[in-house]
């Protein structure tokens, strides 16, 4: 086993331990020695990875949200995009209900937006149309959609209004986001 995987699976391995403690802890009060212990590493190995626990949990959320899909961009996979990052999500849910609550100075809600800012910053700088809107930035447009996206999931976390799938809540936003305001408008919009 390579030095690289090693180190990947290291790192995984103290998110995951992160993730569960939250499960079980209130964020404020779990310590990087309890993750190391729930690890079974030493604290050095952890500052080896990371800054602190907020720093593993933006790492967390770069896995779950934007890590696979950095590495394969396609303009046909856009909705698949979607659908991964809400996967990971449904298949953590519970960890997001208790994530969200993590606000202040590094809030969770900013952490999935600037994962999310980054994601959409490589899809512009990939697909955008050459001559649509140039007069707004790549980090302007992908700040936009991040907190679109940011928004959905929030509401996928926490839905009221029914059971949603994967599938609906990806269709959903990609409704909501190939359609401006003045779409959804019942009159005509003139510049």
């Amino acid at each position: 086993m390579g030095s690289e995987n090693r180190k990947g699976m290291m790192k995984a391995s103290l998110c995951e331990s992160l993730r569960e403690l939250m499960l079980k802890r209130v964020f404020e009060k779990i310590t990087i020695k309890q993750i190391c212990d729930q690890t079974g590493v030493i604290r050095a190995t952890f500052y080896n990875y990371f800054d602190d626990k907020y720093d593993c949990l933006n790492a967390i959320v770069y896995h779950d949200l934007a890590e696979e899909m950095m590495s394969d961009l396609s303009s046909e996979k856009a909705k698949d995009v979607i659908i991964h990052a809400l996967s990971a999500v449904e298949a953590n849910r519970e960890f997001y209900r208790i994530a969200y609550n993590v606000t202040g100075q590094n809030s969770f809600e900013d952490m999935i937006r600037a994962n999310l800012q980054v994601l959409f910053q490589e899809y512009f700088k990939v697909y955008r149309r050459p001559g649509c809107l140039e007069q707004y930035p790549d980090t302007l447009l992908a700040g936009y959609y991040a907190d679109a996206m940011s928004f959905i999931i929030k509401v996928f976390v926490f839905q009221k209004d029914g059971p949603l799938t994967t599938r609906q809540a990806a269709q959903m936003a990609m409704d909501l986001m190939n359609h401006g305001f003045t779409y959804f408008m019942n009159y005509e919009y003139k510049d």
